[in-house]
C-alpha cells in the first residue's frame, strides 16, 4: 500500500490506468474486426442468395419459351388443318353430283301396257324374290343329296372365286346360271376344271400315262391270281365223282380188259 500511496503522492496517478486503456483499445479493435467479418459474411450470403434467385428465374424463363413455341406450333397446325379442310370442301362442291332419280311410273293413258307391267312388277317382285330364294335352297339340297355337301361348297366357292378374278369363261357362266339347278351345274363345272388341270395341255401324254398305270394294275392282279392258283389246288366238291389230281407214276389206264383176255390169263395161271 505504501508504494501505492507514494505513487499517488508523487503525481503518478494518471499513469496507473494505462493497462485498462490498452484492454479497452484491444476490445474495440476486436469488436471492429468482428463487425467487418459479419459484414463480409452478410455480403457473401446476399451474393449467394442473389445467385440462388437468379438460376431458377432463368430456368423458368426457358420453360416459358418452350411453352410459347409449343403453343405457336399447335396454333400453326390448326390453321393448316383448317385451310386443308376448307380446300377439300371447295373441291367437293365443285364436283358435280349426279342425283339418281327414282323411275317414274308410266302414264296409264299414254302407255297402258307399260303402266300395267310396272304395277304388276311393283306388286309381285317381292314375292318373286322370296320364291327364287326358296327354289335356290331346294336346288342346293338336291345337289348335296346327289353329290355331297363338301363337293357343293367347294364348287360354289371355286365358281365365285373364278368369277370375281375374271378367270371364268363367259360360256361356262351362262351355262351354270341358266341351268335349272345352278349348284349341280357348278359341281359339274368344278369337276371339269379339276380334270382339265390333271390332263394339262397334252392329252396324248395323259392317255399314255393312264394306259401305263392300267397295264401295271392288270399285270399285278394277274400275277396275284396265278400265285393264288399255284398255292391253292382246286378240290372237287364231290369226292365220289372226283378224279385223281395227283401225279401219275404208272401207265395210263385204257379201260376194262376184254373177257377173252381175262380167261386166257386164268388158263395160263392154271
Amino acid at each position: 500500500m505504501s508504494n501505492d500511496l507514494e505513487s499517488i503522492l508523487s503525481g503518478q496517478q494518471s499513469a496507473a490506468p494505462e493497462p485498462e486503456q490498452e484492454q479497452v483499445t484491444q476490445a474495440a479493435a476486436a469488436e471492429g474486426e468482428g463487425q467487418q467479418e459479419q459484414q463480409q459474411t452478410g455480403a457473401t450470403e446476399q451474393e449467394g442468395q442473389q445467385q440462388t434467385r437468379t438460376v431458377p428465374h432463368e430456368a423458368l424463363h426457358a420453360e416459358k419459351q418452350k411453352v410459347k413455341r409449343y403453343t405457336e406450333e399447335v396454333a400453326e397446325f390448326r390453321r393448316a388443318n383448317e385451310t386443308l379442310q376448307r380446300q377439300v370442301s371447295e373441291l367437293l362442291q365443285r364436283v358435280p353430283v349426279q342425283k339418281q332419280e327414282a323411275p317414274q311410273a308410266p302414264d296409264f293413258f299414254e302407255d297402258p301396257s307399260a303402266a300395267t307391267r310396272h304395277e304388276v312388277r311393283q306388286t309381285v317382285s317381292p314375292q318373286f324374290d322370296q320364291i327364287n330364294q326358296t327354289l335356290l335352297a331346294f336346288a342346293k339340297d338336291n345337289a348335296i343329296t346327289r353329290f355331297s355337301e363338301e363337293a357343293v361348297n367347294e364348287a360354289e366357292s371355286a365358281f365365285i372365286s373364278a368369277m370375281q378374278s375374271g378367270k371364268l369363261d363367259q360360256g361356262d357362266y351362262q351355262k351354270v346360271v341358266s341351268s335349272p339347278n345352278r349348284y349341280a351345274a357348278a359341281v359339274q363345272w368344278h369337276k371339269r376344271q379339276i380334270a382339265q388341270a390333271e390332263i394339262g395341255d397334252d392329252p396324248a401324254a395323259f392317255r399314255a400315262r393312264l394306259e401305263a398305270e392300267l397295264r401295271e394294275k392288270i399285270l399285278a392282279e394277274q400275277g396275284g391270281q396265278q400265285q393264288a392258283q399255284q398255292r391253292q389246288p382246286v378240290m372237287p366238291s364231290n369226292m365220289a365223282a372226283a378224279r385223281n389230281v395227283g401225279a401219275r407214276s404208272g401207265p395210263a389206264w385204257g379201260g376194262p380188259s376184254p373177257i377173252q383176255d381175262i380167261f386166257d390169263r386164268s388158263r395160263q395161271t392154271g
